[in-house]
């Protein structure tokens, strides 16, 4: 990783992309004139797939959600570049890379300090994925799709890493594979119940919500199968 510092704006890169990062990377405009916009997204803040040199990448604009979205769309109170979002989930990426759990690959952030906040921004490579676990909520589930999402949240949990916002969307299906996603505000803590507990419950309210129906009922079987793969 190596950080670029011009006044009052941060890129921090991967070291295989650091001398050729440029700040108009970050910016939605520089990618469509050059016809290079694949697509966008909406998440925690608002993603677009791009087409780079290296390959697809994803860009993401974080946004404030709840009730602070109210006061500022996009703007957070500065508390030094290292408790910035978009450097946080950079270099907790990293680590999850260097420990082999399926996720995506950090390229580069941008933070822009203004005054007495920061607005920031994520770069980081595209999973190819043919659809995402709350996609499939809405057809006819295969518990093969629930024994890979419980799988894969096993490994980040037996790793200690905290997802903070695990659900339908964040999880990625690709063949034999899953991905999470989206680790704005995550971070790695000594595993516990408690934790990986109201991970999971955050997950199945999510579940429930996007298919309207019942863990507990309609979709139990796969619920349990899930819980079965998630334990082991």
């Amino acid at each position: 990783m190596q950080i670029k510092q011009k006044k009052n704006q941060w890129i921090l890169a991967a070291a295989n992309i650091a001398e050729h990062v440029d700040a108009d990377w970050f910016k939605q405009n520089y990618w469509i004139n050059q016809g290079r916009l694949l697509g966008a997204n909406s998440g925690r803040g608002t993603a677009w797939t791009i087409k780079s040199e290296w390959g697809k990448w994803v860009l993401r604009h974080y946004l404030r959600g709840g009730l602070y979205a109210k006061l500022s769309k996009d703007h957070y109170l500065w508390t030094g570049i290292n408790n910035s979002r978009a450097f946080k989930e950079f270099k907790l990426l990293n680590k999850l890379q260097k420990l082999n759990l399926p996720c995506p690959k950090p390229v580069a952030a941008l933070v822009r300090k203004k005054g007495l906040f920061y607005q920031n921004d994520l770069i980081m490579e595209h999973i190819g994925h043919e659809q995402t676990f709350a996609q499939t909520l809405n057809k006819e589930s295969q518990l093969s799709d629930w024994i890979l999402a419980g799988k894969t949240i096993a490994q980040f949990h037996q790793a200690g890493v905290y997802h903070s916002d695990l659900n339908a969307h964040n999880i990625l299906l690709r063949n034999d594979q899953a991905f999470l996603i989206d680790f704005d505000k995550g971070n790695i803590r000594p595993p516990q119940k408690a934790w990986q507990l109201q991970n999971l419950s955050r997950l199945k309210r999510s579940i429930e919500k996007i298919s309207g129906r019942s863990c507990e009922d309609e979709l139990k079987q796969f619920w349990q199968t899930l819980l079965e793969a998630y334990y082991g």
